[in-house]
């Protein structure tokens, strides 16, 4: 089976799940996955597992295809890049593979943004609902301590968010040449991200809907605490309403960047050719 191949493979080259997912670019999940038999990897990454494993496509599709492992070690098994296609403009022709690569490497770190900002807009939220617990709440708990706490878990979410979008920035800074160099697409491949585009508007527009509904409910807690007139209670209530935001606030960034990849590669794209074309006059 495929699924006991990529396993058997792996090891024999001495990587880890993470080691492999580095080198095909997806996720250590995906890796697992494909081990496991719970999902099967795409065209391409089969054909890069073929080269990295030093293995034919047919060895890794076919259950009645014996073949021995070429003689040469996972890194020079990597295939040769061919020269790049080039429209008549001039500009290289990106293929279906380095858009998907592109696609999925912001559909992976687009949660990880969304959470780091997430995490930003909340950070205050501990140090506000805090000052509802001071006094006859805690004892002998002095207020000084317990703002040092609020604090404390402040920085401690604005560190985990600097460093989230630091690693999420190096990851997605493989694919810069999206934004440093011309390109065109193929019209086979034009479609293909607007086909997937097109898929993913409706979970899009749903996440939209609830975030703008979590914005909306997140003044209910200060809202409610005003009406009752307790101090105490209207804290905790701003401490909930940025809670409730953060949670919209990830939604609108993790499907928003999903979205913006598929606009701006398509946009882009089309602005690279109208300058090389403009140039060809």
């Amino acid at each position: 089976m495929l699924s006991d191949k990529i396993s058997d493979l792996r090891r024999q080259a001495g990587w880890s799940q993470e080691e492999l997912a580095e080198r095909l670019d997806v996720s250590r999940q995906s890796v697992s996955k494909w081990e496991s038999g719970a999902s099967l990897p795409e065209v391409d990454k089969i054909i890069a597992m073929s080269g990295l494993f030093g293995v034919s496509t047919d060895f890794l599709l076919k259950d009645d295809v014996p073949e021995e492992l070429a003689e040469v070690t996972p890194a020079e098994a990597a295939p040769v890049e061919a020269e790049p296609e080039v429209n008549e403009y001039g500009l290289r022709v990106l293929g279906a593979a380095d858009v998907n690569r592109y696609l999925e490497n912001r559909r992976q770190c687009a949660p990880q943004i969304a959470f780091a900002t997430a995490l930003c807009v909340a950070c205050a939220a501990p140090l506000v609902a805090l000052q509802g617990f001071t006094g006859a709440v805690f004892g002998l708990i002095s207020e000084n301590l317990v703002n040092a706490l609020g604090v404390t878990v402040l920085l401690v979410m604005v560190a985990a968010a600097v460093g989230i979008y630091i690693s999420a920035g190096m990851r997605m800074g493989k694919y810069d040449y999206v934004d440093k160099t011309d390109f065109a697409l193929s019209d086979t491949t034009r479609q293909a991200i607007e086909d997937q585009k097109r898929d993913f508007t409706p979970e899009y527009k749903q996440s939209i809907a609830h975030g703008v509904m979590l914005c909306v409910l997140s003044a209910v807690p200060v809202t409610a605490a005003g009406i009752l007139d307790a101090e105490r209670m209207t804290l905790l209530g701003a401490g909930a309403l940025l809670v409730i935001v953060a949670a919209g606030v990830f939604l609108f960034v993790r499907d928003g960047m999903i979205m913006g990849s598929f606009d701006h590669i398509l946009k882009r794209a089309e602005r690279c050719l109208h300058r090389a074309m403009r140039r060809s006059r």
